[in-house]
C-alpha cells in the first residue's frame, strides 16, 4: 500500500453502490475481501442477479485481484452490462396494460400478471 492513499469501506460501497446504478439497480454485487498477515490483498467481485424474474439467482464473475484491480473491473463491467427489459416494461412500452383479471381456476388473480397481445 506504499505510495498510495489507502481507500475507506465507505469510498469502496459508493463506488459499488454508483455501478449498481449505472446497471439499472439489477441484482447485487457482493464484494470478498482477505486481507493476510503480511498485508497482502485478495479481493473479487460478483454480480447475482435472476435472468428472468421467475429463474433461480445466477452468479456472473466480475473481477479478482487488488480491491483497485476489482473496482476497475467493476466499472468496465458496468459500462458494458446491457439491462434486460422486464416483460412488464415491454408491455408498458408497447402501450398494454396487464391483464389483472381472473386466474386459471376462475376465481382469484393470476399472481404474475399477463398481457393479451391481439393481431389482425
Amino acid at each position: 500500500m506504499r505510495g498510495r492513499k489507502a481507500m475507506t469501506i465507505e469510498e469502496v460501497q459508493a463506488r459499488i453502490r454508483a455501478a449498481h446504478a449505472r446497471i439499472g439497480h439489477e441484482g447485487r454485487f457482493a464484494l470478498t475481501l482477505t486481507l493476510t498477515l503480511d498485508g497482502a490483498e485478495d479481493c473479487y467481485i460478483t454480480h447475482w442477479f435472476r435472468p428472468d424474474p421467475h429463474a433461480f439467482e445466477d452468479c456472473r464473475a466480475v473481477g479478482s485481484g487488488t480491491i483497485t484491480e476489482c473496482l476497475a473491473a467493476l466499472d468496465r463491467y458496468a459500462a458494458s452490462y446491457r439491462r434486460r427489459p422486464t416483460q412488464e416494461e415491454i408491455g408498458r412500452t408497447l402501450g398494454l396494460v396487464p391483464d389483472m383479471g381472473k386466474g386459471p381456476g376462475g376465481d382469484a388473480a393470476p399472481e404474475h400478471p399477463r398481457f393479451l397481445i391481439a393481431a389482425e
